[in-house]
């Protein structure tokens, strides 16, 4: 069954609140999103297929500077949290894309550094170029199962775009249609104060979610700008687990205390694996070319040894060629589903976006007249793993108020049993993006 790990509201926004009676008679008509054309190639044009997706290639910088970003911000992020955890760097990075085209100065210098990026147009561009990435492979896989008569593949990595504006704001048509052009957003007009339109808003968000998830928006009644991005996450096993060995065990907690779980079980005879100081690491397959990689420290490690250092946590998960042993690995993971929320303004301080929550300093002139800062920065995400397969979600929402202004080995044996607190991240393989990362301390907690 499609999408069977269900989880509640969610969404990836912006929010931003501004200065009232500015007046909307210079303001932009409502701008479609540029359309992503279908591909429109047979299943079996592989020629084809391949020069479409290397056309619309993300370049080695890009992906130097997301994963850098991935794991300084999911460092700073998961070494705060106690309990089980998740967290999206891809949505926290593709918000920050959205709100920094609209920055100058030396709040635009700021929110690129952090990012890893140098110029506007060039940001924008790879974004585009990932967006559009992920749609053809969806289409090309869809065209596969429709060529071969086979069931359309569950697994998905989806991006979407909007614009919400208040016609109490000027929002410059420039920026507005650089976002359409290359965020692929549709904007809407609509009245914050109105209720209603928060249940809008989230009948969108869910659209772009085929009804899986059900967002109940909360507004702030100072709102009068909403940049929304939803990043959505299937990924079915690629070898799945079988139901009839699932079987409940203990697991405990890194106070010692004990809950019970239910694990599912295998033994993989020739499985990549990582057994360092410290630790053992070793990842699953998706069948939509991702990977789960599961972190498990040795018996009175603390997770906050790997979670307190971005540079650490990106050496232990990123960098890995020359690492992986290959043999047998004995797998225990307890099933689990838990969604976390994060303010993140310290977060994003402590890396270096200090002027953007300054009323007096903050520059967001290329986005609107209206003098705007950031005065909160929160995210929200899920994540549920079972026999089939891994489902993640998550919502970023900034929101902004008026202001003044492989080697060959000896065969090896791996044991992840999960069965103690343990790391994990969700990578796309394919194109080398860090989607979720993540700590599971009790897997019967919700």
């Amino acid at each position: 069954m499609k999408n069977h790990i269900k989880f509640g509201a969610w969404a990836a926004a912006v929010l931003l609140s501004g200065c009232a009676g500015t007046g909307a008679g210079g303001r932009a008509d409502s701008v479609e999103a540029a359309a992503v054309e279908p591909a429109g190639i047979s299943a079996d044009d592989y020629e084809a297929w391949n020069t479409l997706l290397d056309e619309n290639e993300i370049d080695a910088a890009f992906k130097e500077s997301l994963s850098r970003f991935a794991f300084d911000s999911s460092s700073a992020v998961l070494a705060a949290e106690e309990g089980n955890a998740i967290f999206s760097p891809l949505s926290l990075s593709y918000a920050l894309s959205i709100l920094g085209t609209g920055a100058s100065g030396e709040t635009k210098q700021e929110i690129f550094e952090a990012l890893g990026v140098s110029d506007r147009g060039e940001l924008a561009d790879q974004c585009a170029r990932l967006y559009r990435r992920y749609v053809y492979t969806g289409e090309r896989e869809r065209a596969r199962a429709e060529a071969y008569g086979e069931e359309a593949p569950q697994s998905s990595i989806r991006l979407a775009d909007s614009l919400w504006i208040s016609e109490d704001i000027t929002l410059r048509p420039e920026y507005q249609e650089f976002c359409a052009d290359n965020f692929y957003t549709s904007s809407y007009y609509v009245d914050f104060q109105d209720p209603e339109t928060a249940g809008r808003i989230g009948e969108w968000i869910a659209g772009q979610m085929e009804g899986v998830l059900a967002p109940e928006m909360q507004l702030s009644p100072d709102t009068v700008f909403a940049i929304i991005n939803t990043l959505y996450f299937y990924g079915g096993w690629q070898d799945r687990f079988d139901e009839a060995l699932t079987a409940e065990d203990r697991f405990t907690r890194e106070d010692g205390s004990e809950v019970t779980a239910e694990f599912m079980n295998r033994t993989d005879s020739m499985r990549r694996f990582i057994k360092e100081d410290g630790y053992t690491l070793s990842a699953l397959d998706t069948s939509n070319g991702c990977e789960v990689l599961f972190l498990l420290p040795d018996e009175g490690t603390d997770l906050a040894a790997f979670t307190g250092d971005g540079d650490r946590l990106r050496d232990i998960f990123a960098e890995t060629d020359g690492r992986w042993k290959t043999g047998e690995v004995i797998w225990k993971i307890p099933k689990f589903s838990f969604g976390s929320s994060f303010d993140l303004e310290k977060t994003l301080r402590s890396l270096g976006m200090e002027r953007m929550f300054d009323s007096l300093a903050a520059e967001f002139g290329d986005m609107s007249e209206d003098p705007l800062y950031v005065d909160s920065a929160i995210q929200e995400a899920h994540i549920g793993i079972d026999e089939e397969g891994i489902e993640g979600a998550a919502y970023t929402m900034i929101s902004m108020a008026e202001g003044s202004a492989l080697l060959e080995e000896e065969p090896e044996k791996a044991e992840m049993i999960l069965d103690r607190p343990f790391l994990f991240a969700v990578h796309d393989t394919r194109n080398d993006i860090w989607l979720f990362a993540g700590v599971c301390m009790d897997p019967s907690a919700e």
